[in-house]
């Protein structure tokens, strides 16, 4: 899916220093940022990539028939030190703690560019429940649910998710990229994760894993119940949504 990695993130710490809501108010609502490109600037081509309710992360069309599945993004431009993410909830899988909708373009750098924004609450990295607020449990998030293959980094190129893009090929949105997409294996011509900070290889195969893995052994702050006030409509149908991923 191209859309999975879409400048979700960056697994750095220089990147949680952007303005915002500050250290403390764990669960302010967040808007998911657009990408920047390589010179900085934001990229409204490109749209941020998370999809609570959505079948695919490009934010084109909202589907409340999809299975939540958990978001993250690093930096958010709403939460210094914290990050923003949208969640499943452990255990009930028909609702989602946070949602896309037209009405969360208003306000950004790409309005009236984009179709949708995507909302999710800020949080921090935990490691106990101690460490979190009354309300919410220190727990792993999976932005990929179980579709992402971290085993062996030699492979990530090749099949970190179902439809990412292999190395050596390109994305289907920059075709004549170059280089193209790198490889994960050390000692190949073009294993390069250096090329990943540059969002036009964000579909990559090795840049999914480079990004996303590291996040699979982290634990943070989630929300344990559905927070109608905030995202009222972030609720599913479907009935067979138990992992939270389609």
């Amino acid at each position: 899916m191209r859309s999975f990695a879409k400048a979700l993130c960056v697994v750095c710490c220089t990147c949680f220093c952007l303005a915002g809501c500050g250290e403390v108010p764990i669960g302010q609502p967040c808007t998911f940022s657009w990408p920047r490109d390589a010179e900085g600037t934001t990229d409204c081509s490109d749209y941020p990539a998370c999809a609570p309710l959505q079948d695919t992360s490009g934010a084109v069309s909202v589907n409340d028939n999809a299975c939540p599945i958990d978001c993250i993004q690093m930096p958010s431009l709403q939460c210094e030190n914290l990050i923003c993410v949208a969640t499943q909830i452990e255990g009930e899988h028909k609702h989602m703690n946070g949602q896309c909708t037209e009405d969360l373009t208003a306000g950004t750098e790409c309005s009236g560019d984009a179709e949708l924004g995507c909302m999710g609450y800020c949080t921090k990295e935990c490691l106990s429940d101690a460490s979190c607020p009354k309300g919410y449990s220190c727990s792993p998030m999976a932005p990929f649910g179980s579709t992402l293959n971290c085993e062996l980094e030699k492979d990530w190129g090749e099949s970190c998710t179902a439809t990412c893009t292999k190395a050596g090929d390109t994305p289907d949105a920059h075709p004549d990229l170059d280089p193209p997409c790198p490889s994960s294996v050390e000692g190949d011509a073009n294993y390069d994760y250096g090329l990943c900070d540059d969002s036009r290889y964000s579909s990559c195969c090795a840049c999914i894993c480079y990004r996303f893995c590291p996040l699979l052994t982290k634990k943070f702050c989630r929300k344990n119940s559905w927070d109608e006030d905030m995202f009222p409509d972030a609720i599913t149908e479907r009935d067979d949504c138990g992992g939270g991923s389609d």
